[in-house]
């Protein structure tokens, strides 16, 4: 069994183009600041294995567990919606809790919905050498369809329930994926952005019918150059309206996780960020 586990955390590493040696083990966040979009805006976190200073609140939203952090109070009523598909560490993870509080200071209100019922991928499961983290059982129990439901109520929720005109979405690595899919024509979102996304197929690339930017990383196995180029060949023959950008020295899953006391590897998350931020205040706002 202990083989078994070993071997499917390998595969799981392989489809999702982790590196659990090089992008998993300096993966803590250190002191250094993620600045917002607006001056004087910061936050920083010491470990992924604390709350930090997540600054939102947990409510139940439809029968979902959903993180929710508020932009600054304003005489604009009109405040857009931000949906947060998050990687396989789920909103347990303060990096995305973190990361959805700065989105909503820069001037959106965050929904982050719990996509896998309260049992994510341990944080550890890639570091841990004993870990018993089964990856067979992992997908079994959170399909396609299971996520595409919980993000269709999720957007029917912010739009119905919580009465926001405007919903943008963004997806980290397993969440992108559910970005395109959500991008479809009739699909309930104006805009999405999403960074390493993992598994996405080309008729889901195809689909996508509202503006979307992606974030890639140069060593991201999970994106490869023809991966990329075939994406970007789908948006220009649909005349679509899309964006890309390609971080060199950046791994799978940098825009969440990353070793913050690299300068290349800082730089690329923090203009993850901005790329996010200015693509929504473009066709959001």
């Amino acid at each position: 069994m202990r083989d078994y586990t070993l071997r499917s955390l390998c595969a799981f590493v392989a489809i999702l183009g982790l590196n659990a040696s090089d992008s998993f083990a300096s993966a803590a966040y250190d002191s250094t600041s993620l600045r917002d979009e607006r001056p004087g805006q910061v936050f920083s976190s010491g470990s992924v294995s604390t709350d930090g200073n997540s600054t939102g609140e947990f409510k139940n939203i439809s029968g979902i567990s959903t993180y929710l952090s508020y932009a600054p109070k304003t005489s604009n009523s009109s405040t857009p919606a931000i949906l947060y598909l998050t990687d396989i560490f789920g909103v347990q993870l303060v990096n995305n809790r973190l990361l959805g509080d700065n989105l909503a200071r820069a001037g959106y209100d965050v929904v982050m919905p719990d996509l896998f019922n309260g049992v994510p991928v341990p944080a550890d499961a890639l570091t841990d050498p004993n870990s018993t983290f089964n990856t067979t059982a992992f997908f079994a129990n959170h399909t396609t369809d299971m996520i595409d439901a919980i993000v269709e109520t999720s957007i029917n929720s912010i739009r119905g329930e919580l009465g926001y005109s405007k919903v943008a979405a963004v997806g980290y690595c397993f969440g992108g994926r559910f970005v395109a899919r959500f991008l479809a024509a009739g699909k309930g979102l104006d805009a999405g952005f999403a960074a390493h996304p993992s598994m996405t197929v080309e008729a889901e690339w195809q689909a996508v019918a509202s503006p979307l930017s992606i974030a890639f990383g140069a060593l991201d196995t999970a994106n490869t150059p023809a991966q990329r180029a075939a994406a970007e060949a789908i948006f220009v023959a649909n005349n679509g309206t899309f964006q890309t950008a390609l971080y060199s020295d950046a791994e799978h899953g940098f825009a969440v996780r990353t070793n913050l006391t690299d300068p290349q590897k800082a730089f690329a998350q923090e203009s993850a960020y901005f790329q996010a931020v200015r693509w929504f205040d473009a066709w959001v706002k």
